[in-house]
């Protein structure tokens, strides 16, 4: 058997890695909402976070029980690339980056590290970006093949 043959992932496997990848970037995405209504001003920081977490977790079970009961449907269907998907994972992830961001100053984190904290994050993302596109999404992103 050729190694240096890609796997063929199902949808199922697709909308499971964006389903894990969403549960946890929504959370900071939120957080960036509160972050513009200034509702900082008006409750604490810490009950912020918990509600959000709150509504992360209940939306993260509903999504979980549809994505069980589309389980056998996306388990049949296979596409070559899965290109909107991953600019979905783009967005999702250039959003967290921001909202971790806010996660950090909530926490009350010193903001003259923002910067810092900003460039090492979009950097680890962008490898993570790079080997989940070539990997699991079947987009090369370094090279134009």
């Amino acid at each position: 058997m050729d190694r240096r043959r890609q796997k063929v992932y199902s949808s199922y496997a697709i909308a499971l890695f964006i389903y894990g990848w969403s549960f946890v970037g929504f959370t900071p995405i939120i957080l960036i909402i509160a972050y513009m209504l200034d509702l900082h001003l008006v409750y604490e920081p810490k009950n912020i976070i918990l509600f959000v977490l709150g509504i992360n977790i209940f939306i993260g079970l509903i999504s979980g029980l549809v994505l069980v009961l589309q389980k056998n449907k996306l388990k049949r269907q296979v596409k070559t690339h899965y290109r909107s998907e991953f600019i979905l994972i783009v967005f999702i992830s250039a959003f967290s980056i921001l909202g971790s961001v806010v996660l950090f100053d909530y926490l009350g984190g010193n903001r003259d590290y923002i910067a810092n904290i900003l460039v090492f994050l979009a950097a680890l993302i962008l490898v993570i970006l790079v080997f989940v596109g070539k990997k699991f999404f079947k987009l090369n992103l370094v090279s134009r093949k």
